[in-house]
């Protein structure tokens, strides 16, 4: 970012604004005004031709875009494309690589105000599809705008929405909005810059997914004791959960503890107040919660198959709702994480999809979890497969704090760059 001027702050020039509001980041190269221009005066309208989900594969031939990926699949730029279809080309409209695509039709009215700049010739747009073609050369950036409506229309365009269950933003609709825009020049060096940003976010996902890849293979495959580590050869131990288990049982009978968690699946235990914020959820009287200690499992008993188990690692003493079932591990026999990696194996998911009970919602008793079976190494194999596995996860855990750097550095500059 060292040749990005920051306003006021670099000795660069800033024009003089006027009437106009200039971004608080700019190349120092570039000093024109922006200039306003109505959607009617930049676009070409039009939609695209019915792919259904059926005419639509990985395996098919020509490339194309529907409009319910544009919501899962793609963001601001469609550099190369998922699926393809196997309809007739005389069927079909396509992209000439300069077009920018939203979708006219969503459940959440934001979702609508989702633009993608499409970059790649010959890729077959789907119906309910709003293409914006350039009316004429050079005046914009399909990426520069895509990332500027992003940023500064979604709102306005949501406002646009009609339907009650299903909203719709026509074409018709998005010709009276306005953009606020440099030269042609400085669009495509904002462009470029944000491209960079984008590749180094787009491989720090593929490092996480590569590891993550890794760390389920190897993980299985140590659990399975297709491969051990050297020194080890007697063989495992096979118990019942029910022998290996403490459950918890102590409550907060003087209403002693104060702090009420929560089991979430991505976090762990997780402060109350933190998901709900002002609205209360504790029962006043907690007398019949759980306490919980460092070294305390817990789940939801009818949530369990979408992983919301959580691992106690902290030292203070906390409380979570009766409706949890939570129990410790007997460490004469059993390690914390060793048991909380068996958690994350395929052998748990089995014996566990063979476990439920409940005709609408897949419940797993504490009963019919502790006649579950593990396999159990010694104290010393299970310390060093935790060892290894714990630090593949931590590697993760620092990969993924750099891809959030990376996407706050993006979100900060959009703030700064466009207005």
């Amino acid at each position: 970012m060292t040749d990005i001027q920051k306003e006021n702050k670099s000795g660069g020039k800033v024009p003089n604004r006027g009437s106009v509001n200039f971004p608080r980041l700019r190349f120092p190269e570039f000093e024109g005004e922006y200039r306003q221009y109505s959607f009617e005066d930049l676009f070409l309208f039009s939609t695209g031709k019915n792919i259904k989900q059926n005419e639509a594969s990985p395996e098919y031939e020509t490339p194309c875009v529907r409009y319910g990926e544009l919501y899962h699949l793609y963001n601001e730029i469609i550099s190369e494309v998922v699926n393809k279809t196997n309809l007739d080309k005389s069927d079909l409209t396509f992209s000439i690589g300069n077009e920018i695509l939203l979708p006219s039709a969503g459940e959440d009215p934001l979702d609508i105000g989702s633009a993608s700049a499409l970059t790649i010739k010959g890729v077959a747009i789907g119906r309910t599809i709003n293409i914006l073609r350039p009316l004429k050369k050079n005046l914009y950036s399909n990426i520069y705008v895509s990332y500027y409506i992003n940023e500064k229309l979604k709102k306005k365009i949501s406002t646009l929405a009609k339907g009650v269950s299903i909203s719709n933003v026509y074409n018709s609709d998005l010709k009276i909005l306005n953009a606020l825009l440099p030269s042609i020049s400085e669009q495509q060096k904002i462009s470029s810059f944000l491209l960079l940003i984008n590749s180094r976010i787009q491989t720090q996902n593929k490092i996480i997914e590569q590891i993550e890849f890794y760390f389920k293979g190897i993980k299985d495959t140590l659990f399975s004791q297709k491969i051990r580590f050297g020194g080890f050869a007697e063989d495992w131990e096979t118990k019942k959960l029910g022998d290996v288990l403490l459950k918890n049982s102590t409550k907060n009978k003087n209403q002693k503890y104060s702090t009420v968690q929560s089991v979430s699946n991505k976090y762990g235990f997780i402060n109350q107040e933190d998901i709900f914020e002002d609205r209360r959820v504790a029962s006043v009287d907690t007398s019949n919660y759980y306490v919980i200690d460092k070294g305390c499992f817990a789940y939801n008993p009818s949530r369990i198959n979408v992983g919301s188990l959580a691992y106690k690692f902290d030292d203070e003493i906390s409380i979570i709702s009766p409706l949890y079932i939570s129990f410790k591990a007997e460490n004469i026999f059993l390690i914390d994480t060793f048991l909380l990696y068996w958690f994350k194996t395929i052998e748990f998911t089995k014996q566990m999809n063979n476990s439920f009970e409940g005709s609408v919602r897949n419940t797993l008793s504490y009963e019919n979890l502790i006649k579950m079976n593990i396999s159990i190494p010694s104290l010393e194999e299970q310390i060093q497969i935790s060892s290894f596995l714990t630090k593949i996860d931590q590697k993760i855990q620092t990969e993924k704090t750099i891809l959030e750097q990376l996407e706050t550095q993006k979100k900060y500059l959009l703030q700064q760059m466009f207005v």
